[in-house]
């Protein structure tokens, strides 16, 4: 992952192949890090494979974080970037399509992405 002048860790600039469509929504979950405590983020868009989180609390690059919908168990994923409050995370376990079109539908975004 390249990094800024900053440190900051950015997505790859370029074309963008994503196995999976995405869609905005306006969650607000759990967030903990592994042998962390519990803290709350915004999930402001997600695919099958991932989803940006937007928090004022800092996350370690690459760390893994469980995750909590409302009415969802934990999902584990990887901070694999980040620029300023918004964070990139991989699932490790891609979200069953049926799952992910649940979510849109019960966490639509309230304006534009």
């Amino acid at each position: 992952m390249p990094y800024s002048a900053k440190g900051k860790s950015e997505p790859a600039k370029g074309i963008e192949f994503r196995r999976y469509s995405r869609g905005d929504v306006n969650i607000t979950i759990d967030l903990r890090e592994f042998g962390g405590g519990r803290m709350q983020a915004q999930i402001v868009d997600i695919s099958q494979s991932g989803c940006r989180i937007a928090t004022v609390s800092h996350l370690n690059d690459h760390g893994r974080i469980f995750i909590t919908l409302p009415g969802f168990g934990p999902l584990e994923a990887e901070v694999v970037w980040r620029i300023g409050e918004s964070y990139g995370c991989a699932f490790v376990a891609p979200l069953h399509p049926a799952v992910f079109d649940h979510i849109l539908a019960k966490f639509p975004s309230l304006g534009p992405g």
